[in-house]
């Protein structure tokens, strides 16, 4: 969207005697034009994305910061349980409620849970021994891991729109000097008249390549930053939840 901001903002800027922007692209080459519909879908979908990120790291700040608060708190643990309901996709409820499955015996493990089967075997040693610190530690950090890559989901189309959109930017630039020297070679005149289209045309998809990747590659380390802070607290919070199982007295808190 920035690219073809750029350019209708330009188109605004001209002199009334020269031509119109939108002109320039309807009569540009076919391959330009390709071009230009390429990055504007890329530019499209980028932004969609962006927007919808946006909206759920908004929400998962919020409810993140809610639950946490209640959980410092150290109610009994039903309580967090059931506050849980509230946010049933937050990655921190997510988490705990592998804990409450695997603690709390009265309780059957969530059947639609990846961590059941795991959770249902370590129940089955528990008579025997106790939970080992890597065994809770495998189970946890599996669950963290699962929640922070259904955070990342199409994030990889915005790295993908950085990485490529100056490349097809560079493509069109390059093939509308092409055009432009041909049309010196075809009219035997190098006037400003002859080589202006061409070199317009490869200007236009050089800041067009250049608007798709931009608000690509910045928001995509944004979100990646925000992803590996948001890994750097779940591992905090499981680590809290392995010391609140490893305690003797566990039944008292229940």
């Amino acid at each position: 969207m920035l690219c073809f901001s750029l350019i209708f903002l330009s188109q605004f800027l001209q002199e009334p005697h020269s031509q119109n922007v939108i002109e320039l692209v309807w009569n540009a080459s076919i391959v330009a034009k390709v071009v230009l519909s390429i990055l504007f879908l890329f530019s499209i979908v980028s932004w969609a994305i962006i927007l919808d990120k946006l909206r759920v790291f908004r929400r998962l700040r919020k409810e993140s910061t809610a639950f946490l608060q209640f959980f410092r708190k150290r109610p009994a643990i039903r309580e967090i349980f059931h506050t849980c309901r509230r946010y049933p996709s937050n990655p921190f409820v997510v988490v705990f409620r592998e804990a409450y499955w695997l603690i709390d015996q009265n309780v059957g493990a969530n059947r639609n849970s990846p961590m059941a089967e795991s959770i249902e075997m370590l129940r089955e040693q528990r008579s025997k021994s106790n939970h080992s610190t890597e065994d809770l530690v495998r189970i946890f950090d599996s669950a963290a891991s699962r929640e922070v890559m259904s955070l990342e989901r199409y994030l990889v189309f915005l790295a993908t729109t950085g990485s490529v959109s100056p490349f097809f930017g560079l493509f069109g630039t390059v093939w509308g000097v092409m055009s432009a020297f041909m049309a010196i070679g075809f009219t035997g005149s190098a006037d400003l008249g002859v080589v202006a289209p061409g070199i317009a045309e490869a200007l236009i998809t050089t800041v067009a390549g250049l608007g798709a990747a931009i608000p690509a590659v910045i928001a995509y380390n944004y979100f990646v930053n925000k992803l590996k802070r948001l890994s750097s607290d779940l591992e905090t919070f499981y680590t809290d939840l392995i010391q609140l199982i490893a305690k003797k007295g566990i039944h008292e808190i229940r």
